[in-house]
């Protein structure tokens, strides 16, 4: 059902000796690199190996899941035990999430950098020559991708594109402006170009060239944003968009899209791959041998179990609010909690990806789900499009992206009966299209924060004026644990163990007032 849950490492051995003794050559005890790559199905291997490393970012971890960084920064969710990612009170390059995930984003770059190598120098063991060219979109996808969040969230960070080999030459200067994105752009209109339509049903889940064309909406639309509006930008992600299959359609029912019975579908470009098996150990690192570490992902920061490291994450007062009343996605996004377990927040519980079925947990303890985590799929990327259409004056364009999503959203009933609610719009506005991806894609991978952040540099909102409220925070939130500073803030801190391994990082200081 999920190729890669079940993928085994490929073993690269890196082995330094010298010796006189012919007696003193023993043979490794694992293969070699030079040897390992020898058939399509060792390179398939390795591509699938790349493509695990993201589970780093949504499974559990060892006891350290990273959903912090990239749940709570917004104004969509907010937690119980205010924190440095709720309140940004007291955040530094010292914080551990924020190391975690710069490493892992590394970890992954530097996987796609060594396969795009070895796809080059062993194009001669592919019977299948497009393969080869698939692989290779494949690897620039996923490096793209890694480029794309490390400009997010950090501004600036070296822009490494080739494989690392040896201790000399490897301190990278940091990436200058929009350099890192703009690599991350390059890199996605390559991949279009040599990513298949589509994979055989055994590969469910592997990039497409839809995937590619997703995340260039995604990427233009915020290089827009961060340059002044600028017209060129907006409509290269039009371009993008309409490069999109005609037979990429929205799923009938909202609740499709956080469903593992549904995954991977028409509507859904990329997503994490969650697999189990009973043996998985969730307390251990997931590096990919076999009875070690879990490939599930992890949702229990949406619930009262001990495994939360005692943060609970719920939706915003401001969350709640937006939505009109009647809307299908209500019942698919927030219930109406009675424990006591979310009194911070009003009585309300984030239900996405654990709304009943949903929840289905395996391997150990049960701790990790079996759902993928959905991180592009086409109802952001309309939303995208349609800024773009609205920006260029594209208005009856920009309508109809919205109103595709409305309606959507008024089909999503439980009985099959469509809703009154939400109608479709006469007119759109930035308003608009702000809101309804607030209520669409609310709590899902890393959106909401970029969103805030792309909106504040075009001029569409003023996030120095906002206080705790304008991020949903209710009355029960103390003031003084408030600490948001939008003169610093919109940047995360560089990771301490970069500023104190890497010269030219620390030569370049350390993101403002941090």
């Amino acid at each position: 059902m999920k190729p890669f849950g079940l993928i085994k490492p490929v073993i690269i051995a890196w082995v330094m000796c010298s010796a006189c003794d012919r007696n003193l050559d023993v043979k490794p005890t694992r293969e070699l690199e030079s040897e390992y790559f020898s058939d399509e199905e060792r390179m398939q291997r390795g591509v699938l190996a790349v493509y695990a490393k993201i589970t780093d970012l949504y499974g559990y971890n060892a006891n350290t899941p990273s959903h912090k960084l990239w749940l709570l920064p917004g104004d969509d969710l907010m937690s119980n035990n205010p924190r440095q990612m709720d309140n940004f009170k007291g955040l530094n390059g010292s914080d551990a999430d924020v190391n975690f995930i710069w490493n892992r984003l590394y970890q992954l770059n530097t996987r796609a950098n060594t396969m795009l190598e070895v796809i080059d120098e062993n194009t001669g063991v592919y019977k299948n020559k497009t393969m080869a060219d698939q692989n290779k979109g494949e690897m620039l996808f996923l490096r793209s991708w890694s480029f794309y969040k490390l400009w997010s969230w950090w501004g600036k960070a070296p822009v490494i594109t080739e494989r690392v080999r040896s201790l000399s030459g490897i301190y990278y200067n940091p990436s200058q402006g929009t350099e890192m994105l703009d690599r991350a752009i390059a890199d996605l209109e390559s991949a279009a170009e040599l990513l298949p339509a589509t994979w055989p049903l055994t590969e469910s889940g592997r990039v497409t060239k839809d995937a590619a064309n997703g995340l260039l909406v995604k990427c233009y639309v915020t290089k827009a944003c961060f340059n002044g509006k600028n017209a060129q930008d907006y409509q290269k992600a039009i371009a993008a968009f309409e490069r999109i299959s005609g037979s990429r359609k929205l799923t009938s029912h909202f609740g499709e899209n956080f469903d593992y019975r549904s995954e991977n579908n028409e509507e859904s470009l990329f997503e994490f791959q969650a697999s189990l098996k009973t043996a998985e150990n969730p307390w251990l690192d997931n590096d990919f041998t076999d009875a070690v570490g879990t490939m599930g992902a992890f949702y229990k920061h949406f619930e009262n179990n001990f495994t939360n490291q005692g943060t609970i994450v719920g939706p915003t007062s401001k969350l709640v609010n937006l939505f009109e009343a009647g809307d299908p996605r209500i019942a698919e996004t927030f219930v109406k909690d009675t424990s006591g377990a979310f009194s911070f927040n009003g009585g309300y519980q984030m239900v996405k990806y654990i709304n009943g079925e949903r929840g289905k947990y395996a391997g150990i303890a049960n701790i990790n789900s079996i759902n993928n985590t959905r991180i592009l799929r086409l109802a952001d990327v309309k939303l995208l499009a349609a800024e773009a259409y609205l920006q260029t004056n594209q208005l009856t364009k920009a309508l109809e992206q919205v109103n595709d999503i409305r309606l959507r959203a008024r089909r999503s009933t439980s009985n099959g009966t469509p809703a009154a609610v939400p109608a479709n719009l006469s007119t759109v506005t930035m308003q608009h299209i702000m809101d309804e991806r607030m209520r669409e894609l609310a709590g899902e991978e890393g959106i909401r924060w970029n969103d805030l952040k792309r909106w504040h540099k075009a001029g569409f909102i003023h996030l120095g004026s906002w206080k705790k409220t304008d991020f949903g925070m209710g009355p029960q939130y103390d003031e003084t644990l408030w600490g948001f500073d939008v003169a610093v803030h919109l940047l995360m801190p560089i990771p301490i163990a970069e500023m104190d391994s890497n010269p030219e990082m620390l030569k370049s200081g350390q993101n403002p007032g941090y």
